[in-house]
Order: C-alpha cells, then structure tokens, then sequence
C-alpha cells in the first residue's frame, strides 16, 4: 500500500495599509534531488480567499487591535477551520500598518490565536519577497530562466523584489502607494501623509484638509509618484524626489531586466484599466495607476500580467514562510515540537578544539544573558559553515561543542539542544556529539536552513518517515516611528 503523501494546512493573514484579508492553503510535500534529500513543496492548493476587509484603525496611528482580531476569528469560522488544523503560516503586518504604534502587538496577538506555528512577521523586505512569490513573478522568473521584477504598490508603499531565475537578487522599497491621500465620497481631502506633503512640497502644490483639488493638481502627484516608480525599476534613482521616497538602500544591481509584474491593490487598479470614478476608494490609488499606466505604455520593459494582484502578498505569506530541513537529520522527537527558540549564530573559523569550545561558549553564554527568563525553552546554535566535512573535523567540532556547551552551564539547565547547520552533515555531527557526551540531551541537529542572529525558530514534528522537519524562521522588523503619519 502506497504511503500517504503528507501534506501542511497553511494559513496567510495579511494586515495592509488599507486592506485586511486571509487565505488558507494545503500544501503537498515532496523529496527531491540526488538521494531524495531535499523537501520541498510540491503543490499548493488555495482552499479558501477570504473577504477582503478595509483594515480598522483607532486614528491614523493605531491599529483596532481587537476589531482585526474579529475579523480572522470570523474568516476562520467561515472557512471551516480552526486555529488546530493550521500547521503553519504567517501574519504579516505591510505598509503604513508596520510603522502604527501598536503593530507589534497586534500581528504578536493575531499569530498567537491562528495557530501553533505561524510567524509574526513585519517588514518591506519581507513583503517585496511574498509579494513577487504570489503574483507569480518568481515562477516566471524561475521558468524563464529570466529576471524578472515584481512591483507591489499598496495603499501606504511600493515593494520590488527582482528574481533572477531561482534567486531572489535584491529588493527595492518606496514610501508611494494610493492611500497616501484619502478623501471623503465629494473628493475633498481627508488625510495628507508625511511622503505625500514631502511631494506637495517638492512640485510646489498647496493643498490643504477639506479642500477639493483640482483632478490636474492630483495628476500632476501622481506623475510625479510615478517617475520615483520608474526610476527604481531602472535601478537609477538620481532624483532628489525619488531619494527622499526610497526606505533603505538605494544602491541597486546593475542587471538588465527581463520583464516586469505589478501586483497590490494598485497593481489590480493597472490592470484592470478603469477609472470611471476617481474617488470609489476615497484614496490616491487610480490617479496613481494611470500614472503608471501611461509611463508603462512608453517603457521598453516586457510587461506581463500577474497571476494575483491585491492579493499576491497574502498569497506569498500562506505558501512560502515554511521551510523543511534535509532528510538526514538527527532527532531526539520527545522533544519536538519546540517554539520560539532565539538563534544564536556562532562562526568557527578556528581549527583546534581549545579555541572551537571558546567561540561556543562565548555565544551561550551570551545569549543566556540576553534571553535570561524562566520561559526559555532552549536556544538555537546556527552554525553557517562548520568547514571540511570530513571525519577529523566532525571529531573535533563535537568535542569542542560538547566542552562549550559545559563551560557554558547550559547543560545544567536541561534544556535541550537544538544545533542548525546549512552544510548537509546533521547525522555526521550528531552521531559524533552522542559518542562524545550523554549530557546533551535531549539533542536536534538539523541541517540545510539558513538562520541568523536575531531570529526566532520553530521546529515541528517529524515528516516523511521521520526523515525531515518543518522550520518556521521569524524575523519580527517594524518600521520606524519617524515614517508614520
């Protein structure tokens, strides 16, 4: 009898500047790769596309933490699922929400309530990444062999992640997006951001709360909006507007590109080319998509349509915050699963067991320090490059993590130890560390995840015959307070 083939119940909740909405996907899993090491997802089946919400404020600087939280507990209900049949996922906070007062807690409390092992996560690098995942400008990319850029315009910022076949190059982030200005159902202002008043500034253009302005004057924003757009597609971004515009570096990679997706609620306004009334979202985004519109159609840039638009980034958060580990990992599983374990990454350059044992105990001890707390569940040891795979190196790394993990009292603790490598080699090394010592116990050593310090780390229950575990990696980056409202 055929063994079944194991699947993952994802959940994506997307917190945007003006859109809140959920999806739940079934992801099949598979082995690949020479030997059947590697575990990837096979395919992704999108079993619900809930409602999509206009996000509930308190005022412009903070989230209805409790009017949100509602919101997914309905979604859930209406889905048929609940928080228990969810296996992993991701809340992410996007845009202007990120930079609102409260938005830690709120996307801490939401992650909580939707399951066991769904990451909190925040961020526009984060975003631009899920963001082209969704659209399907990373499949493109990958398909093609080609490098494609996706560019996601929401309500409160611009994310663009450039893919190059199977990488993700780099990504390009810009405070424009369509609810930088908000208006009543008349058309007169009802919200001027700090990005779009530093715009007004720059094009001369007095425009004041509860005025009416001109369509022309809104135009010539847009346009303006719209240059900053282009000029990071082009990886230039000389002007003084563009510069002011950009979040984080502005220093892009010199590659020609392909072709160009647009995805967002904007992305969905320039695909859908209809602009019969300006004002139905009482916000900035169709003057903003026929700007773009008009500077597409003059761009020798291959356009192609996204597989999603305004949804593309929920998408990405439900699919793609799940990794696996190889399958040649070594697993006390009473232990498992284990949650929020803090990284700690060390760097062994050294060759001798003195010096190894020292680096370790150095990067214990100071994260004990760090996370001293009665919660503690363990730490992550992240050791990115352990050097010669061969079996005098295994011998001595063991031993030195071993007289590391002593000297640094973590033994004593009784919490268990939890070592991630990139390089394939977690049985090699587990087996060394068990015939070196009985006091590291109990002990998961995986491999082929990528992790740093800073992040937080959950490992599921064993998959695959025990051969792979699911990893969630969290990386919590909320924006600053100096660019909100």
């Amino acid at each position: 009898m055929a063994a079944e083939t194991p699947t993952l119940t994802s959940v994506g909740i997307d917190i945007g500047t003006t859109t809140t909405q959920l999806i739940i996907s079934e992801l099949t899993l598979s082995t690949t790769g020479l030997g059947a090491v590697t575990v990837e997802i096979e395919d992704t089946d999108i079993v619900y596309r809930g409602t999509i919400y206009e996000t509930p404020l308190l005022d412009h600087q903070t989230l209805d933490v409790d009017a949100i939280a509602d919101l997914v507990t309905t979604e859930f209900e209406t889905a048929g699922y609940t928080p228990e049949n969810i296996d992993s996922g991701a809340v992410i906070v996007t845009g202007e929400s990120s930079y609102k007062t409260n938005a830690e807690e709120l996307v801490t409390r939401i992650a909580a309530d939707a399951g066991e092992f769904v990451v909190a996560t925040a961020g526009p690098e984060l975003e631009s990444v899920l963001a082209g995942t969704g659209s399907g400008a990373a499949t493109w990319a990958r398909q093609r062999e080609a490098t494609i850029l996706n560019v996601d315009i929401g309500g409160g910022t611009t994310n663009m992640c450039l893919f190059a076949g199977d990488s993700v190059v780099e990504t390009r982030c810009l405070d424009v997006g369509g609810r930088l200005l908000r208006f009543d159902p008349s058309g007169a202002l009802t919200h001027i951001s700090l990005p779009a008043a530093q715009l007004l500034e720059e094009a001369g253009l007095s425009l004041e709360i509860g005025s009416r302005p001109a369509d022309e004057e809104l135009r010539e924003l847009a346009a303006l909006m719209a240059d900053a757009v282009f000029e990071t597609i082009d990886g230039t971004g000389c002007s003084s507007i563009t510069k002011a515009l950009t979040i984080g570096e502005s220093e892009y990679a010199s590659r020609s590109i392909d072709g160009i997706c647009f995805s967002g609620g904007v992305g969905q306004l320039i695909v859908s080319d209809t602009d019969n009334d300006l004002f139905a979202y009482h916000d900035f985004g169709n003057f903003l998509a026929a700007a773009i519109r008009d500077r597409l159609d003059s761009s020798p840039v291959a356009y192609r349509s996204p597989n999603e638009t305004i949804r593309a980034t929920v998408i990405g958060a439900g699919t793609q915050t799940t990794s696996f580990s190889g399958t040649t990992v070594s697993l006390d599983e009473d232990a498992l699963p284990l949650r929020n374990l803090p990284v700690v990454e060390a760097s062994l350059t050294a060759t001798d067991c003195t010096s190894l044992a020292a680096e370790v105990c150095r990067c214990l001890e100071h994260a004990l320090a760090l996370h001293e707390t009665q919660q503690l569940a363990g730490l992550v040891l992240a050791l990115p490059d352990v050097g010669s795979l061969s079996y005098d190196r295994m011998q001595t790394l063991a031993q030195a993590l071993t007289q590391g993990y002593a000297d640094a009292g973590y033994t004593r603790r009784q919490l268990p130890v939890v070592i991630v490598l990139r390089q394939n080699c977690a049985k090699a090394l587990a087996q060394c560390l068990r015939a070196s010592s009985t006091e590291l116990s109990p002990l998961v050593v995986i491999d082929e995840i990528a992790v740093s310090d800073g992040d937080y780390l959950d490992v599921g229950e064993p998959m695959l015959s025990s051969q792979a575990v699911p990893v969630v990696v969290k990386s919590l980056i909320f924006g600053s307070p100096s660019a909100a409202d």
